[in-house]
């Protein structure tokens, strides 16, 4: 079976619909329902996106593997927040404003 990749405006278009806080189903995604679910495949391995994921129950499948029956409690993963990093520099180069890299 080949492999049917979603294009990026399909990407871009379920990853639109998604919040950090708001869980939707592939059933509240406007769109084409198969092409949703490609998407959220796609986005879903590249760590984009969370919930719950439903293969198909035949299991039909392409090159990329199981094709999904269903996708709920979908969201945006959550961004790491950037870390903040302390550094101790000599009393000399403080007094003097000088500048770590």
């Amino acid at each position: 079976m080949s492999r049917r990749k979603p294009s990026q405006a399909q990407l871009t278009a379920v990853l639109s619909q998604l919040s950090e806080i708001d869980f939707k189903s592939v059933n509240e995604l406007t769109g084409h329902r198969e092409s949703n679910l490609l998407a959220i495949r796609a986005l879903f391995r590249q760590g984009l996106i969370k919930g719950v994921l439903i293969d198909d129950p035949f299991g039909a499948e392409d090159d990329a593997g199981p094709l999904l029956h269903s996708a709920e409690r979908l969201r945006l993963a959550r961004r790491l927040k950037e870390a903040v990093v302390v550094v101790e520099a000599p009393e000399e180069l403080v007094r003097w404003g000088a500048l770590l890299v």
